[in-house]
């Protein structure tokens, strides 16, 4: 499936059999992520992450290929989790390339079919079209790589002021 500029939410909602979504905030002010504040950003980024994780576990366990395991990304182990990659890779973009330096807010939402994850950034929004045709990227991460090579449809929000990256999972 890959990345899909021309997918949006109200599509992806319709594939998965949308049945319930749920929001999980990381911080609502226009404020910088820095080192007086990140303690408390990060731990809270970290719990969040680990709440989707389990949710998705306990809820879509007899249908997930793999389980979602965070560690997978972080030892490149079992690509088969491109849920465990999405969060990573698309977190560590947010922390250090949006406005911010950090997700305002992480998204699920439900289906009978699949479900879809978000990562939502405050302030100035990024042109995904560009990065992915002229395969920019600033740092040593890899997350067009990932976006384009994994089975799962990654969207955004606005492919060229992008600041919600989704990824749509969808079971056989």
């Amino acid at each position: 499936m890959v990345i899909n500029f021309k997918n949006n939410l109200i599509k992806s909602l319709k594939k998965v059999d949308f049945y319930q979504h749920q929001e999980y905030l990381l911080f609502q002010e226009e404020t910088e992520r820095t080192y007086q504040n990140s303690d408390a950003l990060l731990e809270t980024y970290t719990d969040i992450k680990w709440k989707i994780v389990k949710t998705i576990n306990e809820i879509y366990s007899s249908r997930l290929l793999v389980p979602v395991v965070l560690e997978n990304w972080l030892h490149n182990i079992n690509k088969e989790d491109e849920v465990s990659y999405f969060l990573n890779e698309v977190g560590s973009n947010v922390l250090s390339h949006s406005q911010f330096k950090a997700p305002s807010k992480f998204h699920l939402w439900f289906g009978h079919n699949g479900f879809i994850i978000g990562i939502e950034q405050k302030g100035t929004g990024f042109d995904a079209e560009k990065i992915n045709s002229h395969k920019l990227k600033n740092n040593e991460g890899a997350a067009f790589e990932f976006f384009r090579e994994c089975k799962s449809t990654v969207f955004f929000d606005n492919p060229t002021e992008a600041r919600i990256v989704m990824i749509m999972m969808l079971f056989d």
